[in-house]
Parts: structure tokens; C-alpha cells; sequence
């Protein structure tokens, strides 16, 4: 599939009953989108590995035309791991990079298991994180989609600025989820940790920026709710320089508003009205460290018209890569 071939959003998810018979309705899959990951994709394996429960069908690691050892580490952390855990570990490799939808979506297409947990190569996972975003779904049938929470990864040589930023975001991300399920309204999906149903959504348009979110937007459509679970935690790493702060924040927005532009669906972080609030709160919490607000505040007011215009002229890539964000090793 070629990465910039454009695809309607289909109207629908339809499911023949060939379809539901494919996977296992007591079972779960793992899925990995994976690009450049060697060095992190073996320790989230050995790390999912040792959570591993009697409910878990397989974990699939979609390589998306990688460069570098990703796919040998995979390998070779099976031959090591898998046999102790009963656990069948799959590899898809593409020849080509089409990006993290496309990545999904080739996971879709092969799992076996009812639900389906999504979680990024690079990071790093809370002891029992996956026994905590599944519980709901064995307690609601009508739960489509459970995001987790995510954490800062942090770096020793990381600035104070950074760090404090990326704390910011995480906590106000959290605190946005929290009133919004509190109030019965579907929260902000959080692309690196989550879990959803596989019948609420047949197929990921290549051109799909925020899976996370077009999943979310499925689900709602076809009746299911979503919901947020703070103490399914992970640790992922954040930008550390203002180029890339900078470009990722333009990024995740713009593909927030392509979602609105293509769907009408309105992703909970575009809502001015609803991130004032949590944001004063944020202030009035940490009013010693309020310089430091202010700068994320203004980036945040940088980028939004940025990406309001990168996804009017639909010019948001699918393939998309924060070095300052890829490092090896992080602190928790």
C-alpha cells in the first residue's frame, strides 16, 4: 500500500459473521507498531512477556519497513522468552514504511483475539498494566475502547524545561480524561497504551493520522462507549528540544483535525472549552513552577493554528519520527 494513497473514511465497520468466527472471544492480542526500535522493543516484550496471563492469544510486532535490528531483536528475544511463556510471538516485516496506520491495521487484519491492546515499541510498562486495560471489557459488553494513562519517560541529561513540560502535558492529559469519563463523555485516547473491541473497527485508512482516535470515533458510532483507566500506566519518552516539541505537538493536533474535518468528530484535546478549565486548575496547582506553564501555554498557542492549516490543506504525513524522543535507555 502506497504511504500517501488517500482513502475515504468508510461510512460504516461491517462484520460478516465469518468475520466474528475469525477470533477468539475470550482472548486477547498484543499488538506492537514498531519502526527503528532496536534497543527498545526487546525489553517491551520481555517486560508484556512477563505479564503474560492464560487470556492473552499472541503478541504481534507489525515492523513497519525498519532499518535497523528491530526485527532481529524481536527474533531473538522468541527464541529466548517465548517457549517459558507459552505465548506465540508473531512478526509481520514490510518492506516498505507506510506508517503507524498502516502498521495497525496489518494487525487487525491478523489477530485472533477478541480485544486488542495497542502499545508503541518505545515504551516502557507499569507492572500489571495489562491486567488493568482489559478488566473493563469483561465487566461492560457495550465498552469499545479503554485508553491507558502515559507517563513521562525521563532522561538524565533531559533540560528542567523539558521535563517540566512534558510533566504538564501528561498530568493536564490526565486530568481532562478523568473529568470527561466522570461526566459519561468519551475521553481523550492515549495513541500509545490502549485497548479496544475488534468488531468496532474493520479497517484503518492508510491516510489516518490518529488511529487512537479514529478507533475511538468507530466505536462511538456503532454504540459503544469509551472510557479511561488512570492507573493502566505506561512510561513514554517525550521531545527535548523546541523543534521537535514543537513538530510533534503540530502533528498530534493536525491529526486531531483531520479527524474533525473528515469525521465531524470533535477529539476531546481540540475543545477549547473543555482544556481552560483543567489547564487553570493545572495553574492554580503548580502556581511555583508557573513560568514554566506559560511557555507550554504559548507553544500551545503556536502550533494549534499550524496544524488547523496543515490539516485544511491535508498535509499531515502519516510517517512521522521525533528523534529526541527515541532514546534507548529512560528513568521512570
Amino acid at each position: 500500500m502506497e504511504a500517501n494513497a488517500k482513502e475515504e473514511y468508510p461510512s460504516e465497520s461491517k462484520w460478516s459473521d465469518t468475520d466474528l468466527a475469525s477470533h477468539d472471544s475470550s482472548k486477547i492480542t498484543i499488538g506492537i507498531p514498531a519502526y527503528n526500535e532496536e534497543g527498545n522493543i526487546g525489553a517491551l516484550l520481555r517486560g508484556l512477556l512477563a505479564q503474560a496471563s492464560s487470556k492473552i492469544a499472541e503478541i504481534i510486532v507489525s515492523d513497519d519497513g525498519s532499518s535497523d535490528g528491530t526485527s532481529s531483536e524481536v527474533l531473538q528475544v522468541v527464541r529466548g522468552e517465548e517457549t517459558k511463556h507459552q505465548i506465540k510471538v508473531r512478526l509481520i516485516e514490510a518492506r516498505q514504511r507506510s506508517g503507524k496506520a498502516g502498521a495497525v491495521d496489518k494487525i487487525l487484519k491478523l489477530a485472533r483475539g477478541h480485544i486488542i491492546v495497542l502499545i508503541d515499541a518505545d515504551t516502557q510498562i507499569e507492572k500489571d498494566c495489562l491486567e488493568k486495560i482489559v478488566a473493563p471489557f469483561f465487566k461492560d459488553q457495550r465498552l469499545g475502547v479503554v485508553s491507558g494513562n502515559i507517563l513521562p519517560l525521563r532522561s538524565e541529561n533531559e533540560s528542567r524545561l523539558f521535563s517540566t513540560m512534558s510533566f504538564f502535558q501528561r498530568e493536564l492529559n490526565d486530568q481532562l480524561c478523568q473529568r470527561l469519563v466522570n461526566e459519561n463523555l468519551a475521553p481523550k485516547v492515549n495513541g500509545a497504551f490502549f485497548a479496544f473491541r475488534k468488531e468496532v473497527v474493520s479497517h484503518i485508512p492508510s491516510n489516518v493520522v490518529s488511529d487512537d482516535e479514529y478507533i475511538s470515533w468507530c466505536a462511538q458510532r456503532h454504540g459503544y462507549t469509551v472510557t479511561y483507566v488512570s492507573g493502566a500506566k505506561v512510561y513514554a519518552k517525550d521531545p527535548v528540544t523546541v523543534k521537535d516539541y514543537v513538530s510533534k505537538r503540530r502533528r498530534v493536533l493536525g491529526g486531531h483535525f483531520l479527524i474533525k474535518n473528515f469525521a465531524r468528530y470533535d477529539v476531546p484535546t481540540t475543545r477549547i472549552r473543555l482544556l481552560l478549565p483543567e489547564t487553570g486548575r493545572l495553574i492554580a496547582k503548580h502556581w511555583r513552577k508557573v513560568p514554566y506553564l506559560f511557555v507550554m501555554i504559548f507553544l500551545e498557542c503556536l502550533c494549534r493554528p499550524l496544524a488547523f492549516s496543515d490539516a485544511r490543506r491535508e498535509k499531515v504525513s502519516p510517517r512521522y519520527r521525533v528523534e529526541s524522543a527515541k532514546t534507548v535507555a529512560g528513568n521512570k
